[in-house]
Formats: structure tokens, sequence, C-alpha cells
């Protein structure tokens, strides 16, 4: 079983901060800014696990790393997406886990744009944006999940 990521904090960190980089809207760049720079809050993502399936030390930062990943991919085949919107929400959510949903809140209340994406029950109707939103988390834990047993089954 693995205990931390094997990828090293500073590649997950440079996925991040490129994600951080392709956001244009001066909002949603100033909320990253000072979450993703905070020496505090990066400490409790990289010791965070992701109880969906990276299990592990770092877990929840390799997660959040891969998934704002695929979300850039996914945005070069569809540009009207808004992918502002995208990665602030999954950048967003990586960070909220280390908080209670009462602490995410607060941190995101100015942004009602951005709830959705982190409490499903306030979603009135599902937009293109929560459609890959959801689909990539749900196929990065698949993929991820898929390779582990791989692994394992091998005994790498």
């Amino acid at each position: 079983m693995i205990e931390k990521t094997p990828y090293a904090l500073e590649f997950l960190w440079n996925q991040i901060e490129l994600a951080y980089t392709e956001v244009r809207k001066k909002k949603y760049k100033e909320l990253l800014e000072k979450l993703i720079f905070n020496e505090n809050i990066r400490k409790r993502v990289e010791k965070a696990k992701d109880k969906k399936g990276r299990n592990y030390e770092g877990g929840l930062l390799e997660a959040t790393a891969s998934q704002v990943s695929l979300m850039m991919c996914m945005y070069d085949n569809y540009p009207e997406l808004d992918i502002d919107l995208l990665l602030t929400a999954a950048i967003l959510k990586g960070i909220c886990k280390t908080y209670t949903k009462k602490e995410c809140y607060k941190i995101v209340e100015n942004y009602p744009e951005v709830v959705p994406f982190l409490f499903k029950k306030s979603r009135k109707k599902p937009t293109p944006e929560l459609t890959v939103f959801d689909g990539i988390e749900k196929l990065d834990n698949k993929v991820f999940l898929r390779l582990y047993k791989r692994r394992v089954a091998d005994g790498s």
C-alpha cells in the first residue's frame, strides 16, 4: 500500500500553478492567488489524502493536479467552456477538502457561480461546465483505481 504520493510535490504544485496562469478572470485569479500561494494551505493540501482513491499523503494534491490538467485538455477541444470557472472550481475543491463545509463555504460565498461545483445540493440545473467537472472527476478516479489495481496485481 502506498503511504505517500510517488510524485514530487513541486511537480504537482507546478501543474496547479500552470492552471492558475490560465485563469483570466481577475476575481478568480485573486482568490486563487491568496490560497495556492499560502504556505499553510499548501502544507494542508500536501498532507491530505484523497479519500475517493488516492488514500495516501499527498493524494489530494495529486488528484487536484491531475484533474486541472485534464480540464485544460478538455478546453482545447471545447473552447466555449468557461475554463476560468472550471479551473477555479477544481483548485478550490482540492483546497476545500482540507476544511469543513462551513469553512469552505466562507471561502467561496462571494463567488456564487462556484458554489454548485463544491456543494452539489445547491445545483439547480446542469451546465456544460458542471458536466465536464463531474465527468473529469469520475474519469480521473476510475483511471487511477484501475491503474492502482494493475500495480498491486503486478507487485509494483
